[in-house]
């Protein structure tokens, strides 16, 4: 097993964007057959947004996939609706705190970590999907936001534990 740290999650990305025409197509859809509660998931979370987002919201579930396997080095088996289910729970709970706080004060408590076990992931995960200007028009706080909440409760879910620095 690797470790998960910025190395692989840059190695990753590379490779998948560097695949040929078709390439990520047919692997998008192998992870929606073997991953559908994930799917309906990222779906729910961003039903609110338009199809650009959610299909964001599936790109970064397929990326964490597929960054999870190549730690791991075989594919991750189905997540049970049960899982998503209890880590969203557990995410909503954990959300209760910042209830009436400024979102820009969420924003940089999840940009410093704090408790959470895989802060540094997530965060950089969206960086690299995004790109490194958090400031520009196209990176929403409200989408950020949500896409963030969405992974937290798929790797709570996945228990993927602590990353690498």
């Amino acid at each position: 097993m690797r470790p998960i740290d910025q190395s692989l999650v840059d190695e990753v990305w590379r490779e998948m964007t560097g695949y040929p025409p078709g390439r990520a197509e047919e692997e998008a859809k192998a992870f929606l057959q073997r991953q559908p509660h994930v799917a309906a998931f990222c779906h729910t979370a961003t039903k609110e947004f338009d199809a650009n987002v959610q299909k964001a919201a599936l790109g970064l579930a397929f990326l964490l996939f597929k960054i999870l396997e190549a730690s791991l080095g075989v594919p991750f088996p189905s997540v049970a609706r049960q899982r998503i289910v209890e880590a969203y729970a557990a995410t909503t709970e954990w959300l209760e705190q910042w209830e009436g706080a400024d979102p820009r004060l969420f924003l940089r408590s999840v940009h410093g970590g704090g408790e959470f076990p895989h802060p540094n992931l997530i965060q950089y995960l969206l960086t690299v999907f995004y790109g490194s200007d958090s400031e520009s028009a196209e990176y929403d706080a409200e989408v950020k936001a949500s896409l963030f909440l969405m992974l937290k409760t798929l790797s709570d879910a996945l228990d993927i534990g602590p990353v690498a620095e």
